[in-house]
C-alpha cells in the first residue's frame, strides 16, 4: 500500500511543484549567498587597501615635516612588539637602491621591486600588490608610494586576519546555505499543497457530482484570487448543467404527456373500428383521424428538433436580403381570415422598406408564431398591433395585443418548451411556438423580450441585429 501511494505521488502535480519550488529556492539562495559573499570580500579587501594608502599619506606628511629621520623613527615605532610579524617597511630610491628596512626575518622571499618602482615614479597614485611568500601561511598585501622626490616607501602587511575572517564567513555561509536548501523541500511541499487545496476541493466536488450529488457545490473563499474565480466558474457551470438536466426532465415529462393524448386517441379510434366492425366510411374516418394525429405528432417532434438545432448553434442559416416590411405584410394577410373570424383588428405600423440579412424561412416562422400567439389570447373585439422600427444597427419588431395578459411569474417561463399558462391550456397548441421563435431569433444574434400585465394585454419585442458585413 505504501509503495502504491509512493508510486502515485511520483505523478502528482504537488510533487512537481515541490521540485520546482525547491530548485528555484536553492538556486536563488546560492546566487544570493554568492553575491553577499563577493560583496563582503570586496569590502574587506577595499578596507585593507584604504588603510595602506592612508599609511602612505601619513608617512608623506612625516617626510615633509621631519625628513628621513622622522620617517625612520615612525617605522621603528610601528614595528615594535607583535606588529613586527604582521607588518614590514622598506625605503627605496627610484633607482632601485634600498635605503632602509624593518626586520624582515619573518618576510623572507620578498622580491626586488624594480619594475614597480619605475611605475610609482611615473604614477600619481600608490601601487598595490599581493604576494605569496614561502614562509608565510597567508598572503601579503603591500603598497608602494612616493613620500618624497626620488624616495619610495613600501609598506606590507599580512592578510591573516582578513583571510581567517573570510574563511569563517564562507563556512558560515555553507552551513546556512545547506540548511536553507534542506528546508526548501518541506517549504516547497507546504506551498504546493496549500496552492492546490482549492483544486483538490474542486476535484472532490466533481467526484461527488459524478456519483450523483448534483446539488454539490465548491465553497468560495473571500480571497478573490484565481482559485475563487475557478470555483465560481465551476459552480456556475454546475448550476447551468443542473438547470439543463431539470429542463430535460421537464421537457421529457411534457413531451410524454403531449404524446400520450394523440397516441391514446389513435389507439382508441383503431380499437373502436376493429371491435365495431364498422363500414368503409367509418374506416376512412378512422384513417383520417389517425393521419391528423400523426401529423400533430410529427409537427411536435420536428419543432422540438428545430429548437434543439437552433439552441445548439448547429442550425445553418441561409442568409439572404429580406425586406421585413413585405414579409410582415404577407404574414398579416395570411392571418387576416383568422382575425376576421374572431372579430379582431390587426393594425400595422411599418416603414416603407426595412431590409435585413437573415434566413427568410426562419424569420417567417418567428413572425407567424408571434402573430398566432397574439391572436389566440385576444378576445372578440380586441386588437393586435404590429410595429416595425428600423434603428440602424438593429431592427425591432413589436407585436402588441389587448388580450388576457400574463402574470410576472408566468412571463419568466413562457419561453420554456411545452410550458403553457393555466389560462391557455384550453387553447389548441403544444407550448413550443414561443420557444421556437426565441431559438430562431437568438440564432440570428437577437433576442425577444415580453412586457405584460394580466387583463391589460402583452407586448412581444423581437430584436434582430444587422451584421456589420451585411
Amino acid at each position: 500500500m505504501f509503495l502504491k501511494k509512493l508510486s502515485n505521488l511520483r505523478h502528482t502535480l504537488a510533487l512537481r511543484l515541490t521540485i520546482w519550488y525547491a530548485g528555484i529556492f536553492a538556486v536563488s539562495s546560492i546566487l544570493a549567498f554568492t553575491l553577499v559573499y563577493a560583496l563582503i570580500v570586496s569590502v574587506v579587501q577595499g578596507r585593507t587597501d584604504e588603510d595602506l594608502e592612508e599609511d602612505i599619506e601619513e608617512f608623506t606628511s612625516f617626510m615633509q615635516s621631519g625628513g628621513l629621520d622622522r620617517v625612520k623613527t615612525e617605522i621603528a615605532v610601528e614595528t615594535q612588539g607583535e606588529e613586527a610579524s604582521q607588518v614590514f617597511f622598506r625605503l627605496w630610491s627610484t633607482e632601485g637602491r634600498e635605503l632602509m628596512r624593518s626586520d624582515l626575518s619573518s618576510w623572507s622571499g620578498l622580491a626586488e621591486p624594480r619594475d614597480i618602482l619605475a611605475k610609482v615614479d611615473d604614477a600619481d597614485e600608490p601601487v598595490l600588490q599581493t604576494q605569496t611568500l614561502p614562509q608565510q601561511e597567508h598572503s601579503v598585501r603591500s603598497v608602494y608610494g612616493a613620500i618624497a622626490p626620488g624616495v619610495v616607501l613600501q609598506i606590507g602587511e599580512s592578510l591573516e586576519d582578513d583571510e581567517e575572517f573570510i574563511e569563517d564567513l564562507l563556512k558560515g555561509f555553507v552551513v546556512a546555505l545547506t540548511a536553507v536548501i534542506l528546508l526548501g523541500g518541506p517549504i516547497g511541499w507546504f506551498m504546493a499543497r496549500r496552492a492546490l487545496r482549492g483544486v483538490q476541493e474542486i476535484t472532490h466536488a466533481a467526484t461527488e457530482i459524478a456519483d450523483g450529488a448534483l446539488d454539490r457545490r465548491v465553497a468560495v473563499r473571500s480571497q478573490s484570487d484565481e482559485l475563487d474565480t475557478l470555483a465560481q466558474t465551476f459552480n456556475t457551470m454546475l448550476d447551468r448543467i443542473q438547470a439543463l438536466i431539470i429542463g430535460m426532465r421537464e421537457m421529457t415529462d411534457n413531451l410524454a404527456h403531449d404524446l400520450r393524448s394523440p397516441l391514446g386517441r389513435i389507439r382508441a379510434s383503431a380499437e373502436v373500428t376493429l371491435t365495431s366492425g364498422g363500414s368503409k366510411t367509418e374506416s376512412e374516418a378512422m384513417a383520417a383521424t389517425t393521419t391528423e394525429e400523426c401529423d400533430r405528432l410529427l409537427e411536435m417532434i420536428n419543432t422540438t428538433l428545430d429548437i434543439a438545432e437552433a439552441e445548439s448553434g448547429a442550425a445553418k442559416l441561409k442568409r439572404v436580403d429580406i425586406d421585413l416590411t413585405d414579409l410582415i405584410s404577407d404574414a398579416v394577410d395570411l392571418f387576416q381570415p383568422i382575425a376576421d373570424d374572431k372579430q379582431v383588428a390587426i393594425n400595422t405600423d411599418l416603414p416603407e422598406h426595412c431590409h435585413i440579412h437573415g434566413d427568410r424561412q426562419r424569420i417567417q416562422r418567428v413572425v407567424a408564431n408571434l402573430l398566432d400567439n397574439a391572436l389566440k389570447y385576444v378576445p372578440t373585439g380586441g386588437r393586435v398591433t404590429t410595429k416595425l422600427a428600423d434603428e440602424g444597427m438593429e431592427v425591432k419588431l413589436s407585436i402588441m395585443d389587448t388580450g388576457i395578459g400574463i402574470s410576472a411569474e408566468e412571463c419568466a417561463r413562457i419561453f420554456e418548451r411545452f410550458y403553457r399558462c393555466d389560462r391557455s391550456r384550453s387553447e389548441q397548441g403544444n407550448g413550443l411556438g414561443l420557444s421556437l421563435a426565441l431559438a430562431f431569433v437568438r440564432a440570428h444574434g437577437g433576442d425577444i423580450a415580453v412586457k405584460s400585465n394580466p387583463g391589460q394585454g402583452s407586448t412581444f419585442t423581437a430584436v434582430l441585429p444587422r451584421p456589420q458585413h451585411a
